[in-house]
């Protein structure tokens, strides 16, 4: 069985990124308490603590930007924390990378972004999972979009996914469950994972975006399924 925990990164067109992401990482069961111990030694080194706290969470944006409680950090630890995280993504056996990138302003309707590119992401995250494997989704939760996905997920498992082409759902099963993600170390990651798919689309440069490309050499995050769309 896997957990599969996600996230979404929304277009900031004033910034240069016009795709809106939806994706995440699928865990074996079997893995999620050792990928848990990791984050959580690596939270007691940086913050000195195991507990689970806003103040202990790990948001790639606040450590890339120091802010919140990374405020005050000199840059080259904020790189080499999100480095170390992106290693374990990188190295942990089993895991599955998904994601879905909608470019909003190639829509008829742009506001329909987070519903294509969620809808991606769901096909894709069934064509990942080995068959005969059940799968469950936790989203980061987000109060605007939560609501749309448990409807549109009851959907897709009724009818497949929205296409002409859609798939039937077979290993991604139950609903879509939603957590803070102060609360979860495998969102956290989730978190990190698609900041660093997100850069790909543009919206950061300069020496720190440069800065962290280089720490992230040799690291294997290339996505098992991906979708980017319209072309």
């Amino acid at each position: 069985m896997y957990i599969a925990y996600f996230d979404e990164v929304k277009a900031m067109p004033q910034h240069g990124r016009n795709h809106y992401l939806v994706g995440g990482l699928a865990v074996p069961m079997e893995r999620i308490g050792t990928l848990e111990r990791a984050v959580t030694e690596l939270s007691n080194e940086v913050f000195g603590t195991t507990d689970l706290t806003v103040d202990t969470e790990f948001h790639a944006s606040y450590c890339y930007f120091g802010k919140g409680n990374f405020k005050g950090r000199p840059p080259a630890e904020r790189i080499e924390i999100i480095a170390r995280l992106a290693r374990l993504i990188g190295e942990a056996d089993g895991v599955k990378r998904v994601y879905a990138a909608i470019q909003r302003q190639k829509l008829y309707n742009e506001e329909q972004a987070a519903e294509f590119a969620f809808a991606h992401f769901v096909e894709r995250m069934e064509l990942a999972i080995p068959r005969a494997e059940p799968c469950i989704l936790i989203g980061d939760l987000d109060d605007e979009q939560a609501t749309n996905m448990v409807k549109d997920f009851s959907r897709f498992r009724q009818r497949g996914t929205p296409w002409a082409y859609g798939i039937e759902l077979q290993s991604v099963v139950d609903s879509v469950h939603f957590c803070r993600s102060h609360h979860s170390r495998l969102l956290q990651l989730a978190d990190i994972y698609m900041f660093i798919v997100s850069g790909r689309y543009g919206g950061r440069t300069g020496w720190m975006k440069e800065a962290l490309g280089k720490a992230l050499e040799g690291i294997d995050l290339y996505a098992h399924r991906y979708k980017e769309w319209p072309k």
